[in-house]
């Protein structure tokens, strides 16, 4: 089977998820093909893949836009063949958040007009070399604040691997006709 996977990143998380499934799939004896979409698309043709992927993280309660117009430009491919759609946000990292990583997904979902297969929520992770003072403020006294985690000066992930490669190989393996 063909994959093709459009993925945004902000601080690199997603892009290290995306590259994890390419390699889950590949190992499965799928072909994969990975797509940035803050990229031109090229002669890349979604519609001439068998199921498409489309992952994006959240900052500041959105996607990436160059995600957003992905999606926009390819709806009628998206409607038409197996999707699934991965959110990335740290929000999906807290019980206590999920219902906001969930909002993040519906959000998108009402706002793009298509109804992925699948959708999932993955932990993201925290990079601080790649934060200034303001994000790193943001951090510490929004993003985490009541959180009971202790959060060290060198990047930390929060990212469920095993979950996520259970939530690929399930999407692979059912039948979405």
């Amino acid at each position: 089977m063909r994959l093709f996977i459009a993925y945004g990143t902000g601080e690199g998380q997603t892009h290290k998820i995306v590259e994890s499934i390419k390699d889950q799939l590949t190992g499965l004896g799928h072909e994969a093909t990975i797509y940035d979409t803050s990229t031109i698309l090229g002669d890349l043709e979604p519609a001439s893949f068998d199921q498409i992927i489309v992952a994006g993280s959240v900052h500041e309660h959105r996607h990436q836009q160059g995600v957003e117009m992905f999606v926009l430009a390819n709806l009628k491919t998206l409607r038409a063949k197996p999707s699934m759609f991965i959110s990335t946000s740290l929000a999906a990292a807290f019980d206590d958040c999920r219902s906001d990583a969930q909002e993040y997904v519906d959000q998108f979902v009402e706002q793009s007009g298509w109804q992925p297969h699948t959708t999932l929520m993955v932990a993201g992770a925290v990079r601080h070399g790649e934060y200034g003072y303001y994000k790193e403020q943001i951090l510490q006294h929004e993003v985490l604040k009541g959180h009971d985690v202790e959060i060290p000066k060198q990047d930390h992930e929060f990212t469920n691997w095993d979950e996520l490669a259970r939530s690929i190989a399930e999407f692979v393996e059912t039948d979405h006709h």
